[in-house]
């Protein structure tokens, strides 16, 4: 492995441990040049394969997800700057712990990304369901402003959330 510091090209492995839950590797190198020290997780990559309605097929992309929840933090750009990485990051594990086969649907990946979004920020959590289809505006016949309410959608896919 490259090193982070002085990039060289050559470190050596001085520790390393598998997780006991999930398939992850920590493992601390060592530069061979320079002496730094660093840590590393791998864990392996898994291809999820997102089907749309109409049945085209394309690969799972952590970027357009973490864009995706980027957008539903409009309310505090810190927070957006902060955390869509990691939310994206465990909402992609919880794709990959929660699905038994390789291909999921857009409306699924959506659901995911609101509960996770549920326990993090609300507002949040709120606007993303709204840029998502995941609510709907229910006009009262009286006077007065709109309320919301959560749609249910039927998944094609076998998971409980």
């Amino acid at each position: 492995m490259i090193c982070i510091k002085c990039f060289h090209g050559k470190t050596h492995i001085t520790n390393s441990r598998q997780n006991k839950k999930y398939p992850i590797t920590w493992r601390r190198h060592i530069c061979d040049q320079c002496g730094y020290s660093f840590t590393t997780y791998e864990k392996p990559v898994i291809d999820l394969i997102v089907i749309s309605q109409n049945g085209k097929k394309n690969n799972f992309s952590i970027g357009k997800l973490m864009l995706s929840i980027a957008r539903s933090f409009n309310h505090d750009d810190r927070l957006a700057a902060s955390y869509s990485y990691d939310l994206a990051n465990t909402i992609q594990d919880k794709l990959t712990l929660l699905q038994n086969e390789y291909t999921i649907s857009p409306q699924y990946i959506a659901e995911i990304t609101h509960s996770t979004l549920q326990n993090f920020d609300q507002i949040a959590a709120l606007q993303y369901a709204a840029q998502h289809n995941l609510i709907t505006p229910q006009r009262k016949k009286r006077r007065g402003r709109p309320s919301f309410s959560y749609s249910e959608h039927d998944s094609d896919h076998s998971s409980p959330l």
